[in-house]
């Protein structure tokens, strides 16, 4: 099912996505994405054309997306916080014939066509087509190129064609088990995969999407009861935020499924939403960009093992190799490798033999994804680490995952992120209520020397990428410019 035929799955008059006031049914939604789809060919869009999209998560958003892909063309969607010079960037790369923005004045040198959100969604308001939604696209054409964050270098778009996103949202779906029923919340931002899929999930089976970027903290809570939630997909901020309001009221029956992917979650603070929100469930999840989704945890089997993020979706393998990329025994640890109808075909612009992540295989492309992992005798995998998680100290190479987990399953702590400071020294932020002093002593009990951090440091708050992760490098950046404080002071640290 490509993606042009995920708007066929939903009857005439359920609700298909709801805007703050705005809903749309997905009868309204398959009729706006006619006019979508005509305006754009009448303006000049061709099949493989790209079309930018940068603006906030909106209606407006999966009505150009859907109008982008029925007409054969690629929808590059991208973060609604990037500045002027990174979008220019991504404008350049993609090559792309159109720009659809809520920021104008960030694309005033753009040598392409830049339109208003505001002036797109006026024009197809105004305007009624009898084009039929139709699927012009061959699993091998691309649905979308996905600009990854770039973090480590300009971001780079990953290439995701019809077939391997049709064969994502049909994996993680039978992994998951969306229902017709659901109200899917989605706080993430669509420019972000995990966002994004949610649309796809719930379009394929019928259910509703309530688009929330944007939703001041406090006001989370009354949305999931006024619009019957039962769908939350997490970013650790966000389950923070839902613990500490939901604390406040008295407890939610309608939540029935929490995910998370993208960015680590303590198990305690999943286990504390499973209390606040009776009847929950929760499903651990890797992925990256460049796969979607690698592994899905079944709910169930969440209270006995914790740390794992499951098993492989339908349709992939996982396996675990050395560093001479030999696979290595289940219980090793080593950098996971991803192959199968999920991965994606490699960047844009750049030539398969310089694509480090992505490289031929026995069969098809192979994704390296850098992460480290290990795999038990069930085929369980368990996450150790990203590129940046892993660090060398005293000669061991570590993983700072392992120390943040520890720390964040200490009473009174909320969140942990460690980094290792240009001096070498490794440092661990902590918010909550918990002494910096009880902390360490906690850590030298629990961990081995070599996972001793030399500060903990406590924080208000951790700052966040724009995808709702913690910021490790800002974080770090930070820390190299200030110096150790007094444990009773603002930034309370202890040196060891």
């Amino acid at each position: 099912m490509l993606l042009p035929e995920l708007l066929d799955r939903g009857r005439e008059t359920d609700i298909a996505i709801v805007d703050g006031n705005t809903e749309l049914t997905y009868g309204s939604l398959r009729e706006r994405v006619r006019c979508a789809t005509a305006w754009l060919i009448d303006n000049g869009i061709r099949p493989g054309d790209r079309v930018v999209y940068h603006g906030r998560s909106s209606a407006a958003f999966v009505e150009l997306l859907f109008g982008t892909v029925c007409a054969g063309a690629v929808f590059v969607p991208i973060n609604n916080e990037l500045t002027a010079s990174q979008a220019a960037h991504i404008v350049r790369d993609s090559g792309c014939r159109l720009v659809v923005t809520d920021h104008p004045e960030r694309h005033e040198d753009s040598p392409v066509r830049v339109l208003t959100v505001d002036s797109v969604t006026a024009a197809l308001g105004s305007s009624r087509s009898t084009t039929p939604i139709t699927a012009p696209v061959r699993p091998d054409d691309i649905a979308l190129l996905i600009y990854t964050s770039g973090t480590t270098g300009s971001p780079k778009g990953v290439v995701c064609p019809h077939g391997a996103v049709a064969a994502a949202v049909a994996a993680i779906g039978n992994g998951l088990g969306y229902r017709r029923d659901d109200v899917v919340l989605c706080r993430l931002p669509l420019s972000f995969d995990y966002g994004l899929y949610q649309v796809f999930l719930a379009f394929a089976v019928g259910a509703s999407v309530v688009v929330a970027e944007g939703i001041q903290d406090l006001r989370i809570l009354d949305l999931v009861v006024r619009r019957s939630v039962t769908v939350i997909p997490l970013v650790p901020a966000l389950a923070q935020i839902l613990q500490i309001v939901a604390r406040r009221t008295s407890a939610i029956g309608t939540v029935r499924l929490f995910t998370n992917t993208g960015a680590r979650l303590a198990p305690e603070l999943a286990r504390t939403l499973l209390q606040l929100f009776p009847g929950s469930r929760y499903a651990s999840m890797y992925g990256m960009t460049e796969c979607k989704r690698i592994s899905i945890l079944p709910p169930e089997e969440f209270p006995d093992h914790p740390d794992s993020v499951g098993y492989p979706i339908t349709g992939d393998a996982i396996r675990i190799v050395s560093g001479d990329g030999s696979t290595v025994p289940a219980g090793d640890p080593g950098e996971i490798v991803v192959s199968g109808e999920t991965v994606m075909a490699g960047y844009w612009n750049i030539p398969m033999h310089a694509q480090n992540r992505f490289r031929p295989g026995p069969d098809a492309l192979e994704l390296h994804t850098g992460d480290r992992g290990y795999l038990d005798e069930r085929g369980r995998l368990y996450f150790l680490g990203r590129d940046d998680d892993i660090v060398k100290r005293n000669g061991v190479r570590i993983s700072l995952v392992e120390i943040e987990s520890c720390a964040e399953s200490l009473d009174s702590v909320d969140e942990a992120v460690a980094v290792l400071a240009k001096n070498g020294a490794l440092r661990l932020v902590v918010t909550g209520s918990a002494d910096p002093h009880w902390v360490h002593q906690q850590l030298r009990a629990a961990l081995d020397p070599v996972r001793h951090p030399n500060d903990v440091i406590h924080h208000p708050r951790i700052p966040l990428t724009a995808n709702g992760k913690p910021d490790r490098r800002a974080l770090c950046a930070e820390l190299d410019t200030t110096t150790s404080t007094p444990s009773g002071d603002h930034d309370a640290a202890l040196a060891v």
